[in-house]
């Protein structure tokens, strides 16, 4: 799988081209190649990286039934996931500075699990307790700090219950909004080899993903357009791996650690993420193209964790 990825992000990058029929598929106006990445993510598992639009609302509920199923990541690589509301990431949740939050949990699964909100300021031990299989458990909590906050099962081992698939994203606007913008929403987290608890404890990923599936969206870009303001809502939920995001081609305007207005970073061209770390970028494109990002830690980009985004006149 490695080696396929490698060529794919040379593919991605523009720097493979004549080096056989899937590297030579078209040719431009001039006549010269064009690079051609093959296919490479399962299509019933693409997932839309569009961020929903803000909330207005006061009080916002969210069901997140667990159940496991198969995630098929990439053509070579089938794992047992236990999600929240059947996918990986768990759905994104949007809600203004100050709303209150409530989440319904059902365990539909056979094992205990549980839900942490990294945006949440309250007792742990009451308001993130086990959840029974077979039972429901909602926990409220009031949205007091804007930014981007990872999700996630608390139950141990830990390690094993994020890396089969139990987290997502949740984004709280500042009280003011946000300036106009096309967002997107990206979750780097890893996958390991089917319930291989000793290679998720060594950190040993059979592949590192954006939203669930390899290298997905270097068959289906992000789509912008030049000189329009980009926000790329960010969040690693690992386990293990730290992330380097980096949009090659271009400069972040304005990085906000954890997504919070008064963290702010100016022209930055990669920044790291921690485990269970997030981020707000913001940037722009002066140029049409194919811009890919990705995660700089260059073993991790190219075993999946790598996009483009497309940029028309």
């Amino acid at each position: 799988m490695k080696v396929k990825n490698v060529v794919l992000l040379l593919l991605a990058l523009g720097l493979l081209t004549g080096c056989g029929q899937a590297a030579t598929a078209g040719h431009d106006s001039s006549g010269a190649p064009v690079a051609e990445a093959q296919p490479t993510y399962p299509a019933a598992e693409v997932m839309d990286a569009a961020a929903p639009g803000p909330s207005d609302e006061d009080v916002v509920r969210v069901y997140l039934p667990v159940e496991p199923r198969t995630l098929q990541v990439s053509p070579d690589l089938a794992v047992t996931v236990w999600p929240y509301a059947g996918q990986v990431p768990g759905p994104v949740i949007r809600v203004k500075e100050g709303a209150t939050v409530e989440v319904t949990v059902e365990n539909k699964d056979t094992i205990t699990h549980s839900i942490d909100f990294h945006a949440a300021r309250v007792a742990p031990n009451v308001a993130f307790g086990p959840v029974a299989p077979g039972e429901k458990k909602t926990i409220r909590f009031e949205a007091k700090d804007p930014g981007v906050y990872m999700y996630h099962c608390g139950t141990a081992p830990m390690t094993m219950h994020i890396a089969m698939g139990m987290y997502g994203m949740i984004i709280v606007d500042p009280a003011e909004g946000r300036s106009p913008a096309t967002e997107f929403a990206l979750v780097q987290s890893e996958f390991y080899p089917d319930m291989d608890m000793a290679a998720m404890m060594k950190g040993d990923a059979a592949a590192v993903v954006f939203n669930g599936v390899a290298n997905q969206y270097v068959d289906r870009p992000l789509k912008v357009k030049v000189g329009e303001p980009v926000r790329l809502y960010v969040v690693n939920a690992g386990p293990n791996h730290f992330s380097a995001f980096h949009v090659v081609g271009t400069i972040f305007d304005r990085v906000e650690p954890d997504g919070q207005p008064r963290n702010v970073q100016y022209g930055v061209s990669t920044y790291t993420l921690a485990p269970g770390g997030a981020a707000v970028f913001e940037t722009h494109f002066d140029e049409p193209g194919r811009y890919p990002f990705l995660t700089h830690s260059m073993a991790d980009g190219e075993n999946g964790a790598l996009g483009i985004i497309e940029v028309t006149p």
